[in-house]
Order: C-alpha cells, then sequence, then structure tokens
C-alpha cells in the first residue's frame, strides 16, 4: 500500500469487513445466550472470543483494528487448545469403538453448555410436557457443577452424536473406571432420546463404585433407538470390546429409551459369552420384553408422562420376586431432581446381588 492511501480501501479491508457483517450478528446471539444459560468458563471464552474477533473485523481502520481481532482469535484458538489438552482423563475416558481411537471433537465444547441450550429450546418450544420438566433447568446445572467439582473438564460423546458420526462401526464409549477397579465386573449403560451423555453415565458410575465396578456407555444415534439392528449391533461390540478386557459379569442398564434397549436387548450378553447379573431399568421398560431369569430393579418417577409408570409396573409384575421396584414423586428426569436417591437406590441393589452372589459361590 503506497503511503497516505486510505486503508479502508485496501481490498483485504472490504473483506474482513463483509465477514464481520456476518459474524457480528452470530457472535452476539452466543454472546446472550451465553449469559442465559450460565455457560463454563470455556463457553464463555468462545463467546468473548467470538464478539472480539467480529468487532474487530467491523473497526476501520484495517491498520488499527488487526489487534481486537487477532486478540479474538487467539482467544477461541487458545480456549480450544485447552481443552483439547485436559478434556479427557484416565477415571472419566471417551473412546472411539470398536477400533481404538479418540475424536477430538468431542473435547472442543463443554457438555454443559451444549445441553442447557437445547433444554432450554426444548421449554420454550413446549417439546418437553410441564409435568415432567418442573425444576429440571436447575437439576441440570447441580449435575454438570457436581461433575465439574468430581472431575474437572471431560470429553462428551454428545457431539459426534449431533454431527451423525456414530455406527456401530466407529461410536463413542464413555469409560468411568473407579479407583480400584474391579477385575471382572462392568456396568453397561444405554443413553436414551437426544444421545450419550457424560454427565448422566457419571451418576451412574458414582452408583456403580459401590462394587468397584467400571461404568461403560456406548453411543448410538440421537434417537437412542437401541432396538434397531444398529443398537443390537453396537451393544455386542461393547460387549466384546468389555471381553478382551478381561471382563466376565455385567449388570446392563438403560435411561430412558436405553432402558428399553437394556430391557430387549438384555439375552445379548450372554450371547457374547459374558454373565448377565442383573438390569438397571431407569425411567422406562418394555412391558412385553422377555427378560432372561435375573435380578431387575425398576427405577420410575411417580409422575412420568413420557414413560409412564404403569408400563414398567406391568413388566415388574410379570418378573414377580425377581423384579425390586423403586419409585420417587417426580417425572420423568427423576435420575436427575432424585439423583441423591436414585443413586443410592442402585447403590444399595447392585451391593446386595454381590453379596448374594458371593454368599452362593460360599455354599
Amino acid at each position: 500500500m503506497l503511503p497516505g492511501m486510505n486503508a479502508s480501501r485496501h481490498p483485504l479491508s472490504r473483506w474482513a469487513f463483509a465477514v464481520g457483517l456476518v459474524t457480528t450478528p452470530m457472535a452476539l446471539v452466543l454472546f446472550a445466550l451465553a449469559a442465559c444459560i450460565g455457560a463454563s468458563a470455556s463457553g464463555w471464552g468462545y463467546a468473548l472470543g467470538g464478539v472480539l474477533f467480529s468487532l474487530g473485523l467491523l473497526t476501520k481502520p484495517w491498520r488499527t483494528r488487526r489487534g481486537l481481532a487477532r486478540a479474538g482469535l487467539g482467544l477461541i484458538v487458545a480456549v480450544a487448545a485447552v481443552r483439547l489438552a485436559v478434556a479427557d482423563g484416565a477415571r472419566v475416558h471417551t473412546e472411539r469403538m470398536p477400533v481404538p481411537g479418540t475424536r477430538y471433537l468431542n473435547r472442543l465444547v463443554d457438555e454443559r453448555d451444549g445441553t442447557l441450550l437445547a433444554a432450554h429450546a426444548l421449554l420454550l418450544t413446549r417439546r418437553l410436557p410441564a409435568s415432567d420438566t418442573a425444576g429440571f433447568i436447575p437439576a441440570l446445572e447441580a449435575a454438570f457443577d457436581r461433575l465439574s467439582r468430581e472431575e474437572g473438564t471431560v470429553a462428551t460423546p454428545a457431539i459426534a452424536t449431533w454431527l451423525g458420526l456414530q455406527s456401530p462401526d466407529a461410536f463413542d464409549t464413555v469409560v468411568i473406571t473407579p479407583e480400584h477397579p474391579s477385575s471382572d465386573t462392568a456396568v453397561v449403560m444405554l443413553h436414551g432420546y437426544t444421545g450419550n451423555f457424560t454427565v448422566y453415565c457419571w451418576q451412574l458410575a458414582r452408583a456403580a463404585r459401590a462394587i468397584s465396578a467400571r461404568t461403560v456407555c456406548p453411543s448410538v444415534g440421537p434417537q437412542g433407538d437401541w432396538w434397531t439392528d444398529d443398537g443390537a449391533r453396537t451393544l455386542e461390540r461393547t460387549l466384546a470390546w468389555l471381553k478382551g478386557q478381561g471382563i466376565r459379569r455385567v449388570y446392563l442398564g438403560g435411561l430412558s429409551n436405553g432402558a428399553v434397549g437394556a430391557h430387549v436387548l438384555s439375552s445379548r450378553v450372554a450371547s457374547a459369552g459374558i454373565e448377565l447379573r442383573g438390569l438397571v431399568l431407569i425411567a422406562g421398560a418394555q412391558r412385553r420384553a422377555s427378560t432372561p431369569p435375573v435380578p431387575v430393579l425398576f427405577v420410575q418417577g411417580a409422575r412420568d408422562t413420557m414413560m409412564p409408570a404403569r408400563i414398567a409396573r406391568d413388566a415388574a409384575a410379570r418378573l414377580g420376586r425377581r423384579a425390586t421396584w423403586f419409585e420417587v414423586d417426580s417425572g420423568h428426569f427423576a435420575f436427575l431432581d432424585r439423583h441423591a436417591a436414585c443413586e443410592e437406590a442402585i447403590r444399595g441393589w447392585l451391593l446386595q446381588q454381590e453379596q448374594r452372589t458371593r454368599g452362593q459361590t460360599s455354599r
């Protein structure tokens, strides 16, 4: 550029200004959404970086705006780099199966931000029944607070799920290992509608600590349709991976659609060469599913209208003494807003099954 030429007329300046016109509204909307949902630290970092970058592109002349735009872009890159480095650990680990690997994109965004944004959108559009969602948002926020305090920054399979990347040939699995893991026992949890979330897997893992079992939560599509061929093959390959890890006994659990899937697919565990010790069905069941002769724990909200309690009661009645019924005064999201009671019920039931097994072995 010749001395004295107006910097704002430079072709690069016009290009940058046009980009700024597009990105600034989006950045401001994301910033407002971050404030509305109480975003994580990384969420705020992305939002602030986007605003700085966009305003920098709009500020004239180019010679003075480069610093602001670069600062915003640098903040975005720094947040992404930190999350890529730390958003996975030895205890809460997200792994791609059946071929070992890692999808690094699952580390880029905090699960809290996307989940709370989706939850607010579902409530505003009335996609969820009001009777089931009283206290839903505060309970979800509290769950993420507990997860963050105990585990720090974690990855989430939800990103790859909503990008349509989950298949039986390449699916993300959350693996949570207790401090002193059992060498032969695991709990497998099938997720529900909207996809696999680390926070739900972690809550079940808190209960599974009582028997020192690792908790393994594979991913299918956002529908949580485990009863399809893809769902069945995903479970079979998860079980094959566990068998390769030396696991001989499994408790199969599920949440909502995942509970229906666990109920329907329970016979697949034995065909994988692993002993099924019992089922943990949370907020869901299949009334007519044939269940292997194992104990079954039903965890149900009394006011659940999305997966009505009567369906699980009918299934429990058919099982007779093999069924254990646990009910709380809640709707479909009992595992969130009554988490302490639900976790304690699962913990006690798992301990009871293990004690019963040891008693039978000693005879």
